[in-house]
């Protein structure tokens, strides 16, 4: 009823989708009432969400295969811009029905939402304990949380998809550091190079490596918010700022790995006093409020966005 009261008053984007959705709902009624819906399943209307979802990208596929010809480089710019815009309105449409198809997945096998006692929101943090088990057990006991999390990932997904990386060279300072060893004139520019030495000393980088870093941190920014700490990770390091790698690994969960080769790696991730690597089977930052205190400190100190 939904879908077909939306399709009444869709806009010129949607409306191609009126007779696919149609035709989907008619399927879906058919098998609901009929003999073919079978317990064990799952939701049926799950499978409505994902029918729906595949007919937004075929129709956002279409659109943007328009764009792409050399037919659509032909468009003015008028038409060039409502067709954009068609694929826009696609998009989000797709990824709405994407969000109702994760979110009602496991719904009914999830369990129901609980009083849970008071934590110390910090309690988390101080190493004490296996966290990761800890924050598995406060999704299989809170409802609202798992779904939080499920929101999250999704739009993790949907953020995923607009990456676009655009730095694939070295971001060392290596025009600052040019003009140190040279001689060149530094006025008003950093005489040392190291990680610290702008927010340190308030004074900048050539030019072009302040471009160089603010496109690291875009693409960095892209990527974590992305949820794909790995490969922001693999970016810092193949730019030359390995520490910017190990700095975003800090928020690991303190936790214990029954596989050695799942064990995370680096001195972040070390038990103080026993060297670098995980010990014993623990991996993770066993000092992570220090990590969220100091990110939180850099956040505010930071006079790039994307830092």
């Amino acid at each position: 009823r939904v879908t077909a009261t939306a399709s009444m008053s869709a806009s010129p984007p949607l409306q191609r989708l009126e007779a696919p959705f149609a035709e989907a709902l008619r399927r879906f009624e058919a098998v609901v009432t009929g003999a073919a819906s079978a317990e064990g399943d799952g939701p049926p209307h799950v499978a409505l969400f994902r029918e729906y979802t595949r007919l937004c990208q075929v129709a956002l596929e279409a659109v943007e295969v328009e764009l792409s010809t050399p037919q659509g480089d032909r468009l003015t710019v008028d038409a060039r811009r409502v067709k954009q815009d068609e694929a826009t309105v696609l998009r989000a449409e797709r990824n709405t029905w994407y969000l109702l198809e994760w979110l009602y997945q496991d719904w009914p096998h999830a369990p129901s939402p609980v009083d849970l006692p008071v934590r110390d929101a910090t309690s988390l943090s101080w190493g004490c304990g296996d966290e990761q088990a800890e924050v598995d057990a406060l999704f299989e006991e809170d409802t609202s949380l798992a779904v939080a999390h499920a929101v999250v990932q999704w739009l993790e997904s949907v953020a995923y998809e607009r990456v676009d990386v655009v730095l694939h060279q070295d971001a060392f300072h290596r025009n600052t550091l040019f003009r140190l060893v040279a001689g060149l004139d530094t006025a008003g520019l950093v005489t040392e190079v190291d990680p610290d030495a702008v927010s340190r000393t308030g004074l900048a980088l050539d030019p072009e490596d302040e471009e160089e870093e603010r496109r690291l941190l875009q693409s960095a920014w892209q990527l974590v918010r992305a949820g794909r700490l790995d490969r922001a990770q693999e970016l810092c390091d193949a730019c030359g700022q390995p520490w910017r790698a190990a700095s975003l690994n800090g928020g690991q969960l303190w936790q214990r790995s029954a596989d050695p080769a799942q064990r995370a790696h680096g001195a972040l991730n070390a038990v103080p006093g026993e060297g670098n690597g995980s010990v014993d089977g623990w991996s993770g930052n066993p000092h992570r409020h220090v990590w969220l205190e100091s990110c939180e400190h850099l956040a505010k100190r930071a006079e790039d966005a994307y830092e």
